[in-house]
């Protein structure tokens, strides 16, 4: 089996390149990566594993040649290629559609081409747009343009799927935990990068809003399950993640490994007061569920980062603590 991996040298991709081998047991199995290298970093096919063939392409998901060569001899697609950095979303929202709806859209239209079978397609919580929990079968309301990407992209592959190429969609939490391209951006990974180099946190508002997070691990293991368990998953659309968790949350499960930790309270601005759940019942009772704590996957951060400290000049006073 040969597979294609999209986006293979981002977050959740570096991770999933060294999963995949033991997810799916095939001993004759390849993975090609096709990634741009923008998004990404080289650091994801570094120390892969000895047992499986690899393939690099390195090429843009946009340009048709590319995406030719890419999915020559390939039987599945796991793409994962996207624009998440929430800020680039907001300056250049016409770009991130060019990529993530119409760029998914175009390679679609290239795996039914060149007769792939299956496509499972990394989607994201964000589609639902704020409040919930939500299911499958809630209706969504996209907020920005991530998300609205996101969710043109999933019309164009039950599109394809309608034409005979078997996808699966997996609508994710926002990933949290060490990976070998880790991201820090999100607000998980921030809080336990601060932690571990011996730095305040800021909480906005009261620190109850909420996000469905899903360890890097559980993310990989997922994307293996749905690949490998297709009369389960065939077109089928699910909600993935590991638990929902509040602000306060993510700062409970840092205490365990930090217990002094500082944290600071803040005004609330536009982008930080709502809140996002998410219901996986059907996804759990399709034999798949999570099996990574908080605590722990924020823990490793931390102990990875063991042996900082913040300079005494720099340090300050947190301006209130949340309760215990």
């Amino acid at each position: 089996m040969r597979i294609l991996v999209t986006g293979g040298c981002g977050y959740i991709g570096s991770q999933f390149l060294r999963d995949l081998p033991g997810l799916l047991r095939d001993t004759e199995l390849k993975i090609r990566v096709l990634d741009n290298l923008q998004e990404g970093r080289p650091e994801a096919l570094m120390g892969l594993p000895d047992d499986t063939t690899y393939e690099f392409v390195e090429g843009d998901i946009l340009d048709p040649s590319v995406q030719r060569a890419a999915l020559r001899d390939v039987d599945s697609v796991v793409h994962l290629a996207a624009i998440v950095r929430t800020p680039l979303s907001f300056d250049d929202p016409t770009w991130v559609d060019q990529v993530n709806h119409w760029g998914t859209t175009h390679l679609l239209e290239a795996c039914l081409k060149e007769d792939v079978q299956d496509f499972v397609f990394a989607s994201s919580a964000a589609v639902y747009g704020p409040g919930g929990a939500y299911d499958e079968d809630d209706a969504c309301d996209p907020m920005g343009a991530y998300a609205t990407s996101k969710h043109d992209a999933e019309e164009a592959v039950r599109s394809a799927s309608r034409r005979g190429l078997r996808t699966t969609i997996l609508r994710l939490g926002t990933a949290y935990g060490w990976a070998p391209v880790t991201r820090y951006e999100a607000v998980a990974n921030r809080f336990a990068f601060l932690a571990g180099t011996g730095r305040p946190l800021t909480v906005f508002g009261d620190g109850s809003q909420k996000r469905p997070f899903i360890h890097i691990q559980d993310a990989s293991e997922v994307l293996g399950w749905a690949l490998s368990n297709r009369e389960e998953t065939q077109n089928c659309t699910l909600n993935a993640m590991g638990q929902n968790a509040s602000v306060t949350d993510l700062v409970h499960a840092i205490r365990q490994s930090e217990p002094d930790v500082d944290v600071r309270r803040t005004e609330q601005d536009v982008r930080t007061h709502l809140s996002f759940e998410l219901d996986d019942q059907a996804i759990r009772s399709l034999g798949w569920s999570p099996s990574v704590h908080l605590a722990d996957g924020l823990g490793e951060i931390i102990d990875r980062l063991s042996g900082f400290s913040t300079p005494t000049h720099l340090s300050k006073k947190p301006l209130e603590d949340l309760d215990a």
